[in-house]
């Protein structure tokens, strides 16, 4: 038994039997967990869309060719709007916003989703208090960028320019 432990052969076999065992208790948990984490990204993405329209209950997808930027369309089941979730480059890489729209195109809800945006100036632009500055028909070009986070600032302007081309795509559609 001594020579088994003392080889070369040996330790290798343990070795592999320990990685081999860890694998398969890792593959199990991801199995068991994938679903339920799936699960809680699509309730938090419905979350985020009724937070963003709030005259829409429930929503559903709209399958079209949407503009570059523009990921997702949804079309709220009551007819009051719809959610587009757009990005577009900050400074820390992609910001992605979740934007809801009324019937007529007016901006009614904006969102920042999880950025790398700079905590302090970047973050800025997705306080409640400067996205209210572009609901209704504000022209974005109008609202002052948040001072230092400029290019951040841009990237909410340019998911809005975004947003409202896929508003007149699926409108058409609708």
């Amino acid at each position: 038994m001594s020579k088994f432990r003392d080889g070369l052969f040996g330790p290798t076999i343990i070795l592999f039997a320990i990685c081999f065992l860890i694998t398969m208790a890792l593959a199990a948990v991801y199995n068991i967990t994938e679903p339920v984490i799936a699960q809680g990204k699509i309730t938090a993405a419905d979350a985020g869309r009724k937070e963003v329209l709030k005259a829409g209950a429930s929503f559903t997808k709209i399958e079209v060719e949407l503009p570059v930027g523009v990921t997702e369309a949804y079309r709220a089941d009551n007819g009051s709007g719809y959610v587009f979730t757009s990005q577009a480059r900050g400074y820390g890489g992609q910001v992605v916003y979740m934007i809801g729209t009324d019937v007529a195109g007016r901006v009614v809800g904006i969102k920042m989703l999880p950025h790398e945006e700079t905590p302090g100036l970047g973050t800025k632009v997705g306080e409640e208090k400067y996205l209210e500055k572009y609901l209704d028909d504000v022209d974005p070009a109008t609202v002052d960028a948040v001072s230092g986070a400029t290019r951040t600032s841009n990237s909410l302007k340019n998911s809005l320019a975004q947003a409202r081309d896929a508003y007149d795509l699926v409108k058409e559609v609708a």
